[in-house]
């Protein structure tokens, strides 16, 4: 049985196909893991709408998708796609996905911030092994996420979603109006979060962890599972806050159109980390996408219209 299952982001677009065990329901085989930087996030705060270029690229990285899963002979029109922040902003999102349904068969369905939660914390909590209670960090481009579970069995304990994310707060700081809103952002009681390691998804924070690493490729299986110290992050951040985009590639080819937000999403990390006191970052390179393969079907109150 094969499921596939694409994340619409404020910064990404992620499919995900697996070969499942019906029996278990869990995951046997990846067949396809594929990426695209389209932001979709852009300048959302100011226009309350898609770029066109974003639009574009998303709808490009769909057509592909298309292909790669007719290519292993699975239907588009099965595939689970959803869609998070910047949907639940954009006011052209329903002409755009639309038009995305009827050009290439894909169905979005636009999630709430809860769902968001539930679906990563599905999918990350299925590869982690403790058994205590972890917080998780999802930062997207548009949205951050902190999520409490409880392991055995899973449950959600709390969840909260702060407005800010890699493209946001890189927008911010074009505008020089980055601190005052990150102070409003973090405002929030962040005591039932407060955790020694916090566990990290989503391409902002990976990229990050490779590019600590040292890696010139990015290397997943060297990524899933890495734990660094917060106050090495620190360091490695505030050297991050110096360097140019320029050079960025030249070091790290595989950011691509990511590089001229992680300077921000590692500042946003940092802060965040602060209020929460943490020790250790533990990097998770699962969430939203493998959640959803997993449950096979999004529950209809996550659903927004």
């Amino acid at each position: 049985m094969i499921r596939a299952s694409v994340d619409i982001g404020s910064n990404s677009v992620l499919l995900l196909a697996c070969r499942m065990n019906k029996e278990s329901g869990k995951i046997e085989k990846e067949l396809l893991n594929l990426s695209y930087i389209t932001s979709l996030g852009k300048d959302l705060d100011k226009t309350k709408q898609f770029h066109p270029e974003s639009m574009k690229a998303t709808y490009e990285a769909l057509k592909d998708y298309k292909t790669q899963l007719e290519a292993i002979q699975f239907n588009p029109e099965d595939t689970i796609v959803t869609a998070t922040e910047a949907s639940r902003v954009a006011t052209n999102a329903p002409e755009f996905f639309k038009k995305i349904k009827d050009e290439l068969g894909f169905h979005i369905t636009k999630i709430s911030a809860q769902g968001e939660a539930h679906y990563t914390a599905l999918g990350v909590a299925a590869a982690v092994d403790t058994t205590s209670d972890i917080v998780i960090m999802d930062m997207g481009g548009a949205s951050t996420e902190l999520i409490k579970v409880h392991l055995h069995p899973f449950s959600i304990l709390s969840t909260v979603s702060m407005p800010v994310g890699s493209v946001r707060a890189t927008d911010w700081r074009k505008e020089q109006i980055f601190e005052d809103k990150i102070q409003k952002v973090l405002g929030i009681d962040f005591n039932p979060y407060k955790t020694k390691n916090l566990v990290c998804v989503a391409g902002s924070m990976t990229s990050l962890a490779s590019m600590f690493l040292g890696h010139n490729t990015f290397q997943d299986s060297e990524i899933d599972g890495l734990v660094i110290k917060f106050d090495s992050f620190r360091e490695f951040s505030k050297d991050l806050q110096k360097t140019n985009v320029e050079n960025l590639l030249l070091l790290f080819p595989y950011l691509g159109k990511r590089a001229p937000m992680v300077a921000a999403a590692s500042y946003v990390a940092e802060l965040i980390g602060e209020k929460l006191n943490i020790e250790t970052i533990q990097i998770s390179t699962r969430g939203l996408r493998y959640g959803v393969l997993i449950q096979g079907v999004i529950d209809e109150r996550f659903i927004l219209n």
